[in-house]
């Protein structure tokens, strides 16, 4: 077998700048009066240069319809340190693995709201070298969960038990207890998932999603991790890797192929009374290593390294180690002008003195029985930069460029590249003057210079400006919107501007922005704009007239009831003389229409909100403004029940259908001597029997009145059944496995059950049942009455499994102890062949009777020679259901 390295790590580490968490989860006790006790567990890698804890932690509660409740600021615990736990002693795992655990707490008060409320936190970012996701380095994750809403708002999350281990080798399949417990016994499904990401490696802004740290984080619902292509949720390890859990023992295994880190999301679904009322998802990284146990000194070329540019980029090399299987290890950087050019670091950085060619040495477990030695070759040359200067922006209108090259090696040849549009568009030397372009804008400009074997080269731009249009914008209809007027710009080409407002007698009307305003007195202006750049202008003007504005308000009361209602409507206007002004009341109004400046007495037939218009004009100009009215609506009464089954004790859930366009008090009569205040009352009838249910609603506000409502046949509660019953046994095994069902209920109609056996299940009060699966049984009876009334009761049952056992080693040497080969069968078979082969495939034994065993000795009665040999097993068993098996292995035979 293989032996590769797998190292599992609960997912990345914060960091600011490229944080690497190694994320966690939340769950929640319930505490009683409405207050929660929350958990969130988180895991950094503390080898890593990312962020520490937060410190504070910020936790988000959200309501059902993202509204955000409470953004709360969770103070850091101290952390402890995560075991590494490894058992091969053959091989030595991985001594950069350390991950640190921070569990958070605090307690937050939630009153019981439908809907229920969203928790969450978000944190950036993942590991950049993680092999499965998409841009990984920029991915953060999103921890939530979820307390439900008033039905099961006492409830207590689930929570894992335990933590998958930090090292494993590959090819040796995981097999790990990955199941949760609950507080409160509900049902837990698992199943693998993609987890949430939420904020990213962006520190702009505050509440985003892009955020590394997002406070408050973002509202559900959550965008999912991406997978990289060939992943996905149910496939994390790739092509040729298996991995699964099982949906209700949360049994994790795992099998994986391909080297890299993985993340893996497992969700545990919390469920009670069949419907699901949290979800908690934990997402870790499987990260894979080959532990093949060798030793090999590995340097790369220098052009290889990661921060290779030219062998002109200054005298410090970073060295890459590439060997493995080492421990130790002794480096010599083959500089002659020192003695204390070494190093015993794993991958380290030197300085040479000088350009020149060196040698570096690396010695991996210097003095050690298994070492090895690699050299590498160095050149290195100071830094090669170069640049150039020119003049700076100027007009298209006879432009001419003067440019001058430099570089930091002195003796340096150089090349120009002007563009397409330059003459000329190219030329050599370090001085080139009068280059003509014949475009405007940014131009690139770029120098090459070479000096042996360096080169380096240089962009910049230049930019040449269009000669200039002025255009001005005057707004519409600005002769009718007062004395200030707001100047607009489309000059083009342009980047200084001079204003002039035309006023006679002052020279204070100018501005020099781009955009402005300028108030004036009533009369007619010359207004100028010139518009320049560099040593271009372009002038334009206009001639604008201008009048005192119109201006119309008026006031009325806000609301009255549709009911003798008369309004007072006092107009306030102003605006040059012989303006009109004009009311617009409606087409529910008396009178619909006026020209007074105030109207008195106007009374609607309509209700709800109404628009009043006010118009004044003056030759061509219009200024109108609008109020609304309210008229009040006559109030109204109705209400309904909730449809369902009404057994014993029966929860009626009224809705209130009243209508009245202010506050409604209410006042029930539930006909069993209990009343409510509420608008939407539940209200639990305990007792069997027929109920009258009476309404009252009265208004004290708007239109004012008391209304009331009675049904008198609304409610009829029924009597509830008892479910009971009992099995012939409650424990036996898979071959003798019929089990009878006795039924004790009371009231039933029908009598249903569920033998938690494969889906089987049946309508009768004293059924028989075999069971064709071992385990542990939970069958359960649901008894229903003539008005569909319901209960159910259940019996626990073990079936015990048809085994065999083999033995892997005999000894057939005639001391009375294991002396012989026998299979040993717990329960009855009904078919038996056992039978011996050599390592040849030659059968050396065979039997029909499953008492027999080998003894060791071959067909012709010679004592067989002591190595291992394959056995196979042909078999049919007692089990309700008996295909026929076949079943190999191997066995030592020792004397």
């Amino acid at each position: 077998m293989k032996n590769i390295l797998l190292i599992i790590i609960l997912l990345g580490s914060f960091n600011l700048k490229a944080s690497h968490i190694v994320g966690g989860e939340i769950y929640y006790d319930y505490l009683g009066n409405n207050n929660y006790r929350f958990f969130i567990s988180m895991y950094r890698d503390c080898n890593s240069n990312g962020a520490q804890f937060d410190a504070p932690l910020m936790l988000a509660v959200y309501n059902s319809g993202g509204g955000l409740v409470q953004n709360i600021s969770v103070p850091y615990p101290g952390s402890t340190m995560v075991p590494v736990v490894f058992n091969n002693p053959c091989v030595t795992p991985p001594s950069n693995i350390c991950t640190e655990n921070a569990v958070y707490t605090t307690v937050v008060n939630l009153p019981p709201l439908p809907g229920g409320y969203t928790v969450s936190y978000q944190r950036c970012c993942r590991k950049p070298s993680i092999t499965n996701l998409i841009n990984p380095g920029d991915l953060g994750f999103t921890l939530t969960c979820h307390v439900p809403g008033p039905a099961n708002f006492q409830n207590s999350s689930p929570r894992f038990v335990d933590y998958p281990p930090l090292v494993l080798c590959n090819n040796e399949d995981l097999i790990f207890d990955h199941s949760a417990t609950d507080p409160d016994n509900d049902q837990l499904v698992y199943s693998l998932v993609t987890p949430f990401h939420g904020g990213g490696n962006n520190t702009s802004g505050s509440g985003c999603a892009s955020c590394v740290a997002p406070s408050p984080a973002t509202a559900p619902p959550y965008p999912p991790t991406p997978w990289a292509p060939g992943f996905s949720a149910t496939a994390p390890l790739g092509p040729g890797s298996s991995i699964s859990i099982d949906p209700n023992t949360g049994l994790l295994i795992a099998s994986p192929n391909l080297l890299g880190k993985f993340v893996v999301g497992v969700q545990v679904e919390e469920i009670r009374n069949g419907v699901v009322i949290n979800k908690t998802v934990r997402d870790f990284i499987f990260e894979v290593f080959n532990c093949v146990v060798q030793l090999s000194a590995i340097l790369p070329a220098q052009e290889d390294l990661p921060d290779f540019v030219s062998y002109c980029q200054g005298y410090t090399i970073n060295f890459v180690n590439n060997s493995f299987g080492g421990t130790n290890y002794l480096w010599d950087f083959g500089d002659p002008t020192t003695t204390s050019d070494v190093s015993t670091q794993f991958a380290p950085s030197y300085t040479y003195p000088a350009d020149g060619n060196y040698q570096a040495t690396l010695i991996v477990n210097p003095g050690w029985p298994c070492t090895d030695t690699t050299v590498m070759d160095i050149l290195v040359n100071h830094v090669f930069e170069t640049s150039f200067t020119s003049n700076d922006s100027i007009c298209i209108n006879e432009n001419s460029f003067d440019f001058v090259g430099s570089s930091t090696y002195p003796t340096a040849t150089y090349t120009w590249d002007f563009g397409q549009n330059a003459m000329p568009d190219s030329a050599s030397g370090q001085t080139v003057n009068n280059v003509h372009f014949t475009t405007t804008g940014t131009i690139p400009v770029t120098i090459h210079a070479e000096n042996a074997f360096c080169e380096a080269d240089y962009t910049n731009t230049i930019y040449i400006y269009p000669e200039p249009i002025a255009e001005m914008v005057l707004p519409q209809n600005f002769e009718c919107n007062g004395l200030t007027v707001d100047f607009g710009n489309n000059s083009q080409n342009a980047n200084r501007y001079l204003w002039d407002f035309g006023v006679p007698g002052i020279s204070s009307d100018t501005s020099s922005m781009f955009e402005t305003s300028y108030t004036f007195s009533p009369g007619t202006y010359d207004i100028t704009l010139i518009a320049s750049s560099a040593n271009c202008s372009d002038t334009t003007m206009e001639s604008i007239t201008l009048n005192v504005p119109l201006s119309v308000d008026f006031t009325s009361q806000d609301s009255m009831c549709v009911t003798n209602n008369s309004f007072d409507f006092i107009g306030q206007v102003t605006g040059p003389p012989g303006s009109i002004y004009t009311w617009d009341f409606g087409t529910f109004a008396n009178p619909q229409t006026s020209n007074n400046i105030s109207e008195l007495g106007v009374n609607f037939v309509a209700t709800g909100l109404l628009p009043i218009t006010l118009t004044g004009t003056h030759e061509n100009c219009t200024e109108t403004v609008t109020h609304n009215i309210y008229i009040v609506q006559e109030p109204q009464i109705n209400f309904k029940l909730e449809p369902g089954l009404q057994c014993e004790p029966f929860p009626a859930q009224f809705i209130d259908l009243s209508f009245a366009e202010t506050p409604i008090s209410y006042a029930w009569d539930f006909g069993d001597g209990t009343t409510s205040n509420e608008a939407n009352p539940l209200h639990v009838y305990p007792f069997p029997g027929n109920y009258p249910v009476t309404l009252t609603i009265s208004t004290a506000a708007g239109c004012i009145d008391t209304l009331s409502l009675i049904e008198p046949d609304l409610i009829t509660v029924h009597p509830k059944p008892t479910a009971a019953f009992s099995i012939s046994t409650d424990d036996t095994d898979i071959c003798h496995s019929l089990v009878s069902f006795t039924d004790q209920s009371f009231l039933a109609e029908t009598i249903y059950y569920d033998f938690d056996d494969n889906g089987a299940s049946i309508y009768e009060a004293n059924p028989d049942h075999v069971y064709i699966s071992d385990g542990s049984h939970r069958p359960v009876q649901i008894v229903t009455t003539e008005f569909g009334c319901k209960d159910s009761a259940y019996q626990e049952l073990t079936i015990q499994p048809f085994t065999l056992f083999v033995p892997n080693a005999f000894t057939p040497n005639g001391n009375g102890f294991n002396d012989t080969f026998l299979p040993v069968v717990y329960l009855d078979v009904l078919e038996w062949k056992f039978q011996i082969f050599n390592r040849w495939g030659e059968l050396v034994f065979e039997t029909l009777d499953v008492n027999e065993p080998w003894d060791g000795t071959t067909p012709n009665g010679e004592i067989a020679q002591n190595d291992e040999y394959v056995w196979k097993i042909t078999f049919v068993s007692c089990e309700p259901i008996n295909p026929e098996q076949i079943i190999t292995g191997m066995v030592n035979l020792t004397r």
